[in-house]
């Protein structure tokens, strides 16, 4: 079976990559498009090197770039490869540019989406996808768009795909739970396209100095707006999960950041503007905090002296382990069942 999936977001090289693991065991053949993105080109290379890899479309941060670009020169593009090697299925997450190719050349796509506040992706993506799935707060279990029990960063942040490696805090001369690890996000998204520009820059002289702190920047351009005395990482990086794993905190200006230091069982503090039911799951569950900045630095603190406790990161991750599912192994079953309708 001929499988082309389409990647058009860092955290998408993460979901599918446990996927992709499951699929070439079982012997099928996988292709994968690549949006030109940032540093993504550079990750999916790395992550993907053993499959066939096609770079197209861009999105340059601008508006324009994302419409025309991202959408509409990159729908061609994949049309003419999918005609060309002809797949048995697609298969994308939170985009539908692909789905439209597959339809109209009558091959059949399943789409993921963790995020139905963007009413217009949603239905795009139900108009060109075969199936369609939304994490575990979705309740519409119609045939074509259906959920599961889990959320999308599970697939690759169980503890059955990741395990942490204690290590890569020598690179960097750190102490387990000694450091917080901030990530602050480019605006240049059609997500965040409407939230204040650098907002951890903002508000970072407010943080205690009693502690480490190790930075993820994605505009590397702005770094001179944060303390000289902060780590800065260079992405992409050979394990960046094991760093969150072994923070004391995590303080992120983009929610899918927020959500995965919180499903590896580390105190995560959102304090972007985005309202996801995503976001909600996480909340619920006591590990995720949504915050305004301006209060950020009080509750960091709170976390810093101990004085704002957390469950156990071991016994929460195995908890969450019990009640979600092994989402690879579900999206794995699913594609075959899709092309064999078994």
């Amino acid at each position: 079976m001929r499988i082309i999936i389409d990647i058009s977001h860092p955290a998408h090289v993460n979901f599918f990559k446990p996927i992709t693991k499951h699929l070439q065991v079982q012997g099928h053949e996988i292709i994968i498009s690549v949006l030109r993105r940032g540093k993504l080109p550079a990750i999916a290379q790395k992550e993907f090197n053993e499959f066939p890899l096609y770079f197209i479309g861009n999105h340059r941060g601008t508006m324009w770039s994302v419409f025309f670009e991202a959408n509409i020169i990159k729908f061609f593009k994949l049309l003419f490869l999918c005609n060309k090697i002809r797949p048995n299925i697609g298969v994308s997450a939170g985009s539908f540019v692909l789905g439209a190719v597959l339809k109209i050349i009558r091959v059949p796509n399943i789409q993921f989406d963790d995020d139905p506040e963007r009413k217009v992706n949603v239905m795009l993506e139900k108009l060109t996808s075969s199936k369609l799935f939304f994490p575990v707060f979705f309740a519409n279990t119609k045939r074509k768009v259906q959920n599961y029990n889990a959320l999308k960063e599970w697939s690759y942040l169980s503890p059955k795909y990741f395990i942490s490696n204690i290590k890569v805090l020598n690179d960097y001369r750190l102490i387990s739970k000694n450091y917080i690890f901030i990530r602050e996000i480019s605006t240049g998204s059609l997500n965040y396209i409407n939230q204040n520009k650098n907002i951890i820059a903002s508000i970072c002289h407010l943080f205690s100095n009693k502690i480490q702190f190790v930075l993820s920047l994605e505009d590397k351009s702005t770094i001179n707006q944060y303390p000289s005395d902060w780590i800065i990482l260079k992405e992409p990086l050979e394990d960046i999960h094991s760093l969150i794993y072994y923070s004391k905190c995590l303080v992120s200006s983009g929610d899918s950041m927020a959500r995965e230091g919180a499903m590896l069982g580390v105190p995560s503090i959102f304090c972007g503007f985005r309202n996801m039911k995503a976001n909600e799951v996480m909340i619920d569950k006591g590990m995720m905090l949504k915050e305004n900045p301006e209060n950020v630095a009080v509750l960091l603190n709170n976390i810093i002296d101990n004085s704002l406790v957390f469950e156990d990161q071991n016994i929460f991750r195995d908890k969450l382990e019990k009640e979600w599912i092994d989402v690879g192994t579900f999206v794995t079953e699913l594609i075959v069942k899709e092309v064999f309708k078994i």
